[in-house]
């Protein structure tokens, strides 16, 4: 992030109260004792996504899908996006505040907002209301457009986030508000080229926020239910996850939301200021970006390979296994960037409905941290509980998948390459959080 964030996701590295020894073994002993519990217990599928807990009332339904609401929702959307291009614009509240409304409470809290309410920005996707507007215009219906091929799935998206990831963390002049902006502009214009050729059904295949805020809210407790209908339901998030659809691109999709966080906590260690010193910044950040992209990407497609050769027949792939990391993806984001969230969700209420300027203008320069955030005993026991909590229930997700996949009397040992995965991402994860 940039430097003026960078206080706010480190908060509690390597000063928690946690030694970072036992949360390694905590966070280990946790995956194991999992993994073998589902293995001797867990013997046929239980996650479907047809299963729910019960229906919304119908009155709150209909609330919730009526046009008026709808169309509320997406101004509301406009609005935002109107507010946050005119603070990087002007720089009105201070340099800062317009990169921390994209980079902070729209890029991050996109998660806990897609957890709670489902898929959000889908409903408050500003593009859509131009698209639709630009097909008043041209006086064609916004589903009209050429057929987008199989193949394409969720690609564009995938490399839309890479590109957003870029932007953040490797991008030259990142914490230039120009540069941001810029960005901005050109993504719009894609995306609504794309629209145009393909129709609004671009957007769930293509927007990288659309798709990343929908793949997040497949764990919401809030869904649809399968018939024709689609009323609004409570499930449980297991079996929203199971309803995530195999389609090119999920597994990249995946192994860059992991290499996002992953690279963010990698690029504030010392190991990396002493392999990159004397490079350009860009350059070596770009490259560190995609190679931890690849590696991500590389380790899901591997540990799929060795599970297939270990079924002797069954038909795991990499692809069927992604959804099951999407928590661990949550896990790491919450734990990365919660006490940034804190921090400017603080400044741009300070700024937007109490003095008009941000805390540190009122202190001469004083630093974030004069707003106020938990004791960092508690942010470093969010860190280990997010992290592993995460991957716990990435393996209870993953089993239950192999268990439908997997062969009879075949399902344990072809698991054990994505555990594995799991435990190295999960020791990782912790040692990057708690650097000292």
């Amino acid at each position: 992030m940039v430097s003026a964030l960078t206080l706010a996701h480190v908060v509690g590295h390597g000063s928690g109260p946690i030694p970072r020894t036992y949360a390694l073994i905590a966070g280990a002993t946790a995956l194991y004792a999992s993994f073998d519990a589902l293995r001797l217990r867990w013997q046929e599928r239980r996650f479907e996504e047809r299963r729910v807990w019960r229906e919304i009332p119908e009155p709150l339904s209909l609330a919730v899908d009526h046009t008026l609401l709808r169309r509320t929702l997406r101004t509301v959307g406009a609005a935002l996006a109107l507010l946050a291009l005119t603070v990087l614009t002007t720089g009105y509240g201070g340099h800062e505040l317009g990169l921390g409304m994209v980079y902070v409470l729209f890029w991050v809290g996109l998660v806990p907002a897609s957890l709670l309410l489902g898929p959000v920005w889908r409903l408050l996707n500003p593009l859509r209301s131009v698209h639709e507007a630009i097909c008043a215009l041209l006086r064609i219906q916004p589903e009209e457009g050429r057929r987008l091929p199989e193949r394409v799935g969720v690609w564009p998206a995938a490399i839309g986030l890479l590109c957003f990831g870029w932007l953040e963390l490797a991008a030259p002049a990142r914490q230039s508000a120009s540069t941001v902006l810029l960005w901005l502009w050109l993504y719009a214009a894609v995306q609504l080229i794309a629209a145009t050729v393909y129709g609004s059904r671009w957007f769930a295949h293509g927007d990288p926020f659309e798709v990343y805020s929908s793949l997040v809210a497949a764990m919401s407790p809030l869904g649809r239910s399968r018939d024709g209908e689609r009323r609004l339901v409570l499930r449980n998030p297991f079996n929203g996850l199971a309803g995530v659809r195999e389609q090119p691109g999920l597994t990249a999709l995946v192994s860059v939301m992991l290499a996002l966080t992953g690279f963010d906590s990698f690029a504030n260690t010392e190991a990396w200021k002493a392999a990159s010193d004397g490079l350009p910044e860009s350059p070596a950040r770009t490259a560190g970006l995609l190679g931890a992209a690849l590696l991500m990407l590389g380790l899901l497609r591997l540990s799929a390979w060795a599970a297939r050769l270990l079924s002797r027949g069954g038909t795991w792939n990499a692809a069927l296994m992604a959804p099951s990391l999407v928590p661990v993806a949550v896990g790491y984001v919450i734990a990365h960037y919660a006490s940034a969230l804190m921090l400017e969700t603080q400044r741009f209420v300070d700024v937007f409905f109490v003095s008009g300027e941000p805390l540190t203008a009122h202190h001469g320069g004083a630093p974030a941290a004069a707003y106020a955030l938990p004791p960092a005993a508690a942010l470093s026991l969010l860190q280990v509980v997010s992290v592993v909590t995460g991957h716990v229930l990435g393996v209870v997700a993953a089993h239950d998948t192999a268990v439908g996949a997997l062969p009879s009397g075949r399902r344990t040992l072809p698991q054990v390459p994505l555990f594995a995965v799991m435990i190295a991402l999960t020791l990782g994860g912790l040692t990057l959080l708690l650097q000292a």
